[in-house]
C-alpha cells in the first residue's frame, strides 16, 4: 500500500487530495479544500498546511502543483515558488516532496538546487497529462473559481502551444474568467435593464459566484470565496449585490430584472470561453470534432460553450475505484505520483 498526497496550491484556494494506491490502483480518496487568500496572510500558508495535512493523515510522498506564486505579495514569481515549496515541505516535514514542472515531470525536491519558475502555474498540467492516458482525444475545458483552461489533447499527448502563462493567454489555453471570483466588470460593460442596454459601474460590487447562484446553477455552499460586501450568500443577498452593478438596489429592481441582468452576464462570459476555444481548435486539424471534457466547479459554463459549438461533451474520468475523489488537479498530482511509485 502507497499513500500519496497531492497539493493544489493556489492565490486564493488551496486543495489536497490522498490517495491510497494497491498494486497501482487508486482504491480510495479524500479531498480538502480550503479557502485562504494567500496575499492577505502568506505567513498563514504554513499553519494552513499542517493543518490540511493533520486531517489527511501521513502519505509516503507529496506531490505539489501551484498558481499561487502570482500573488503580488511576492516580488517575483520566482519569490512566489520557493515560498510556497518551503512551506509545503515544512508542513509535513520529512515526508518527500515532489513537484510537477512545466515539462510534465515530476522533479524531487531533496535540496539540490532547482530552477523556481519551472514550478510555476503548472496545477493544468497534471490534470491534462492523467486526462490524456484516459481520453485519448478531447479539448478539456477547466473552468475554475478564477481562470479557465483550455487543453487539446492529441493521440493521448497534449497539443498544448503555451506553457507560462503569457504565452497560454496569447494562445486560448488560459483564459482568465472563472464561475466565482470573476468581478462582473470584467465580464461586461453594460446590461440589459428595462428595454435598454444601461452601462454598469466600474466597482467591486458583485462578482460571478453571484451571477450563478442568482441563475440557481450553483448552490450557496458551492460560493466558496469571500462575498464582495462581506455579507451572506443565500440568492437574496447575490440579488442584492447584482443590483449595485447598476447602481441601483434590490428596491429599485425587481428580482426578475436582476436575473436578466444574470442571463446577460452569463452569455458574455459564455462567449469569453468559447472564443478561446476557438482560437485553440481553429489550429487543429478536425479540431471542431474533438469532444470536450468540462471540469471544475464552473463545468456546468463548460458544457454550455460546447453546446455553442455544437461540440460533445464527456464525463471526466474516475480516478479512484470508489469514486470518492473528484477530478482535479491536486487529485491528479497524487495520481500521477502513486503510479510513478507503484
Amino acid at each position: 500500500m502507497v499513500r500519496v498526497i497531492g497539493w493544489d496550491i493556489g492565490g486564493a484556494n488551496v486543495k489536497a487530495a490522498r490517495l491510497a494506491f494497491n498494486s497501482g490502483r487508486a482504491g480510495s480518496g479524500r479531498v480538502v479544500r480550503r479557502y485562504f487568500e494567500i496575499w492577505k496572510d502568506k505567513a498563514g500558508l504554513r499553519p494552513l498546511l499542517e493543518e490540511i495535512h493533520r486531517e489527511l493523515g501521513s502519505a509516503d510522498a507529496m506531490a505539489v502543483t501551484m498558481t499561487g506564486e502570482l500573488a503580488d505579495v511576492f516580488r517575483d514569481r520566482a519569490e512566489g515558488v520557493g515560498f510556497i515549496l518551503q512551506a509545503t515541505r515544512e508542513a509535513a516535514f520529512g515526508t518527500p516532496l515532489y513537484a510537477v514542472d512545466l515539462h510534465g515531470r515530476l522533479a524531487p525536491l531533496d535540496g539540490d538546487e532547482v530552477d523556481l519558475l519551472t514550478f510555476a502555474a503548472t496545477n493544468w498540467i497534471a490534470e491534462a497529462l492523467v486526462l490524456a492516458d484516459r481520453r485519448r482525444d478531447c479539448l478539456m475545458v477547466d473552468i475554475g473559481s478564477t481562470t479557465t483552461d483550455v487543453i487539446p489533447i492529441l493521440d493521448g499527448r497534449l497539443a498544448t502551444k503555451g506553457t507560462r502563462d503569457i504565452e497560454r493567454l496569447a494562445c486560448g489555453e488560459l483564459i482568465y474568467t472563472g464561475a466565482l471570483r470573476t468581478p462582473v466588470p470584467a465580464m461586461v460593460s453594460q446590461v440589459p435593464v428595462r428595454g435598454t442596454i444601461c452601462r454598469i459601474s466600474a466597482e467591486y460590487f458583485a462578482i460571478a459566484a453571484d451571477v450563478y447562484v442568482a441563475l440557481g446553477q450553483l448552490a450557496p455552499e458551492e460560493y466558496t470565496c469571500a462575498t464582495p460586501d462581506g455579507r451572506g450568500k443565500t440568492r437574496e443577498e447575490a440579488l442584492a449585490r447584482l443590483a449595485r452593478v447598476a447602481c441601483e438596489d434590490n428596491k429599485g429592481l425587481i428580482p426578475e430584472e436582476i436575473i436578466a441582468m444574470a442571463t446577460y452576464i452569463h452569455e458574455k462570459q459564455v462567449q469569453q470561453i468559447t472564443d478561446g476555444m476557438l482560437q485553440v481548435l481553429s489550429r487543429i486539424d478536425h479540431g471542431f470534432h474533438l469532444p470536450v471534457v468540462p471540469v471544475g466547479i464552473g463545468a456546468f459554463i463548460g458544457s454550455a460553450c460546447a453546446r455553442r459549438l455544437n461540440l460533445e461533451t464527456q464525463d471526466p474520468p474516475a480516478l479512484t475505484d470508489d469514486g470518492s475523489a473528484p477530478f482535479s488537479p491536486c487529485v491528479a498530482a497524487a495520481y500521477l505520483l502513486g503510479k510513478a511509485l507503484g
